[in-house]
């Protein structure tokens, strides 16, 4: 490896465009998390400051894709996602301003003051939000969301 080239872990992704268009390809993620152990999840490089992230969809083909355009990220849960935070699940279904619906499990953050699920759709720290199902999982871009519906 060349001293000059920063290490990357790449993650197979489908990237669904505020347009309806959906991209397919790797992101590439740091080996290393910045704030706990293990690699970085895509959850951390969608919601870092920067404005664009780049997407690799074959060959020497690389994609920049403003995060800001980016509806939803799809991919595979694998053993490396488990949410380490404490908290409790929500089951929601989200339902996006172009019309389509996911249904999946939010983790709201454990904090005695700030509970409920409309707290945590309110706070302003996150640009996308991870909704889980059993064997995948979604970034959803805040921006993008309709309504959320809670299920009991």
């Amino acid at each position: 490896m060349s001293e000059y080239r920063i290490e990357k872990v790449r993650r197979r992704v489908s990237v669904t465009l505020s347009g309806g268009s959906m991209l397919h390809g790797e992101i590439f993620l740091q080996p290393t998390a910045r704030y706990r152990a293990g690699a970085q999840d895509p959850s951390e490089l969608f919601n870092e400051n920067e404005a664009f992230v780049p997407l690799a969809t074959g060959g020497n083909d690389l994609v920049l894709l403003s995060k800001r355009n980016v509806s939803r990220v799809q991919y595979d849960a694998d053993a490396a996602d488990t949410d380490g935070r404490g908290g409790t699940d929500a089951s929601v279904e989200v339902v996006f301003t172009d019309g389509t619906r996911l249904s999946g499990l939010l983790r709201l953050e454990a904090r005695t003051d700030r509970s409920r699920l409309l707290d945590y759709l309110n706070a302003d720290h996150q640009r996308f939000l991870t909704l889980r199902s059993s064997n995948r999982i979604w970034l959803v871009n805040r921006e993008q969301i309709a309504q959320v519906l809670q299920r009991q």
